[in-house]
């Protein structure tokens, strides 16, 4: 063998290495995302618990089954009380490679509201069990499981129950409010993803990872080692499924939804046509920043909505959606 044919075959050995590699290393991210530990969320956050924000709150914890595996996993959660509550709770989901920690910024504007609040750490998340992100699809009947443990736990602190997705975690709360009626009384999803496929690629170009035919093949792969069906956990093909009445706060500029994506989930809802629900694009704002943009909006939008959503009234279909105006 000639040394320019061994150079060009050792340099097509360590191109596939070095490609093979990268898939790894993007693989690895998405289904195991770096936990948040109390030093990171000190950093980044510049809190641990809802103590830090003033809040009443103690630990709990749920034991679930794994769908796949059929092996138990422990989910860590705050529960934080509110003593005018009448029953009514929210239960916080936070997004991707985040933690209860984090979806507790949302807290204050919830207990203002008069709500009792149960924050979960997901699954592969802060301090929760399990090895594997899934991107909701399993997390979904963890989620499910919680809900019911926490209505048999806590019957006049969870009469009603409004699931708060954000981000990823809004596709898992979407998917656990489709699983059937009884499991969640209203849905709220703030920045949610259309699909996992996109808002993955969106998250390594971010990072610098290399284009998208590696991009795709991690995906591909992270959904073989995961049991995972990423399509059947996509919040544009689930929203239509989801019984009780849903309201989705749309960030106008949202880096892991495409312009196109961002208008499909908007008709997603309104073809609904369920007078409850409410569709709320923040202009100006970007990925999970719409609480920020107008804090008090965000709080008046999010009441109006819990308003009519939890009221004793049957709800209806509605040939349009813009009845309460103060929810469009």
């Amino acid at each position: 063998m000639s040394p320019l044919l061994s150079l060009l075959l050792l340099l097509l050995v360590a191109g596939a290495i070095a490609s093979a590699a990268a898939v790894w290393v993007m693989v690895r991210g998405l289904v195991r995302p770096p936990r948040m530990t109390d030093g990171k969320a000190l950093y980044l956050l510049k809190r641990v618990t809802p103590g830090d924000l003033a809040l009443p709150f103690e630990d709990v914890r749920f034991t679930v089954r794994d769908e796949q595996s059929g092996s138990p996993i422990t989910l860590a959660s705050w529960w934080v009380p509110h003593p005018h509550a009448n029953g009514r709770c929210a239960v916080l989901i936070h997004g991707y490679a985040d933690a209860k920690v984090g979806a507790i910024a949302w807290a204050p504007v919830w207990h203002a509201l008069g709500f009792n609040l149960l924050a979960i750490d997901l699954r592969a998340h802060g301090e929760s069990g399990g090895n594997v992100c899934t991107a909701g699809f399993f997390e979904r009947h963890d989620l499910a499981a919680v809900v019911g443990q926490l209505r048999a736990t806590r019957p006049n602190d969870a009469r009603q129950v409004v699931l708060f997705g954000i981000s990823l975690g809004a596709s898992t709360a979407v998917g656990a409010a489709a699983l059937g009626d009884g499991i969640a009384d209203a849905v709220v999803l703030d920045s949610p993803i259309a699909d996992f496929r996109t808002a993955a690629s969106a998250h390594f170009d971010l990072l610098g990872m290399p284009g998208r035919h590696f991009q795709q093949a991690a995906i591909w792969l992270a959904a073989r080692l995961t049991g995972a069906d990423f399509e059947g956990i996509s919040p544009l093909n689930l929203i239509s499924k989801v019984p009780c009445p849903l309201m989705m706060i749309a960030p106008s500029d949202d880096v892991f939804v495409t312009c196109e994506q961002g208008r499909m989930l908007e008709q997603a809802v309104r073809q609904r046509r369920q007078e409850r629900d409410a569709y709320w694009q923040v202009e100006g704002s970007r990925h999970l920043e719409a609480l920020y943009a107008d804090p008090t909006a965000y709080q008046d939008r999010l009441s109006a909505f819990l308003e009519l959503a939890l009221s004793s009234g049957p709800a209806t279909k509605s040939d349009h959606i813009e009845a309460p105006h103060s929810l469009i």
